[in-house]
This record gives C-alpha cells, sequence and structure tokens, in this order.
C-alpha cells in the first residue's frame, strides 16, 4: 500500500553537514510557527544533499520509536506533559543521538497473494526478546485480524551502538518472531 515498512535513525545515507543543517531548518521552522509539542517535520533530501521542506506533522509519527531509541527519550510522556502545561524535560541542546536504531513494521499481509492483508485470528505469538530489542504492538493471541483496518500488527524496533550492530539485531528478532 506504498507504506515505509523499514525505517532508520540516523539515515545512512546523510552525512553530519546535512543532518546539522537538516535539524536547525526544523527547529527554526518550528519557531517561527510558534509551535511546542511533539512533531516532525520531513524533507526531502537529494543526491547532493541539498534539502527540501516537505511538510510539518504536529504529533508523532509511526517511525518515533527508532527517534525515542537513539536519543532515550520518552516522546509519548513529553507529548502528555506538553498537552497538561508543562514544559519539555530537555532543550534542542540536550539532545545528543547515541548508536543506530532500526525500525520493521510488522503486518498481516500474504507475500504470496500481492501483499492482501490476511485475515483470521491469531493462534499463537512468539515475540522476540533481547538487547536492543522492542517491539511495540497492537495485537494479542486470540484476537482476530479483520479486512476492515490497516494490517499494522506491530513495530519491531532493534538499537546498537552502530548501524552493523542494529542490523544484526534486527535480523536476529526478524527470524525468531512467528
Amino acid at each position: 500500500r506504498y507504506q515505509k515498512i523499514i525505517e532508520e535513525s540516523p539515515s545512512p545515507f546523510i552525512n553530519d553537514k546535512c543532518r546539522d543543517r537538516l535539524s536547525k531548518s526544523a527547529v527554526q521552522i518550528s519557531h517561527a510557527c510558534k509551535y511546542l509539542g511533539a512533531g516532525t517535520v520531513e524533507f526531502i533530501v537529494d543526491k547532493n544533499q541539498n534539502h527540501y521542506f516537505l511538510e510539518m506533522n504536529t504529533r508523532l509519527q509511526v517511525e518515533h520509536p527508532i527517534t525515542e531509541m537513539v536519543t532515550q527519550i520518552d516522546l509519548v510522556q513529553e507529548q502528555i506533559c506538553v498537552a497538561a502545561g508543562e514544559k519539555l524535560s530537555f532543550t534542542q541542546n540536550d539532545i545528543q543521538p547515541q548508536g543506530h536504531a532500526i525500525e520493521c513494521r510488522i503486518y498481516a499481509e500474504d507475500g504470496f497473494n500481492n501483499f492482501a492483508p490476511s485475515t483470521g485470528i491469531i493462534q499463537e505469538m512468539t515475540l522476540p526478546l533481547g538487547l536492543g530489542i522492542r517491539f511495540d504492538e497492537g495485537v494479542r493471541t486470540g484476537q482476530e485480524i479483520t479486512p476492515y483496518y490497516d494490517p499494522l500488527l506491530g513495530k519491531l524496533i532493534s538499537w546498537g551502538n552502530n548501524r552493523q550492530i542494529a542490523q544484526r539485531r534486527m535480523s536476529r528478532a526478524l527470524n525468531e518472531f512467528h
């Protein structure tokens, strides 16, 4: 359905100079519209590392766990606190990303039938565990998967000190996921 199924942070395509420009542009855009809260500023980056503003979403996006993993900031908690009238518990200068995170969306789809939604009852589910692994799920054993909603079952996230470790952990976790 033309949805992203894998996300990474930081992007392996973008160099540090471009990343710094993107961050500064996002902060400037947020300040210019006096936005306070959790949100996402999206850009398109070309092959020469030039960036172009795409959109701003004034909400958390489905990819937010990879940002949480590399920043160690609970964005959902921060969003709730801001909505309650509290200030953020950090400043932009406090954010010091560490390591690499990968998110894979887990869908109930039939790969042998043009990735059509796969319906039925979840009879059994084996979730991966381990260091650097997180699963944000919305399903349980015994639950019915119907054709009436998005077939996203959850998001599997891996974190490592570097991209290779995050990739190895994700590969292991995907193999253990049933």
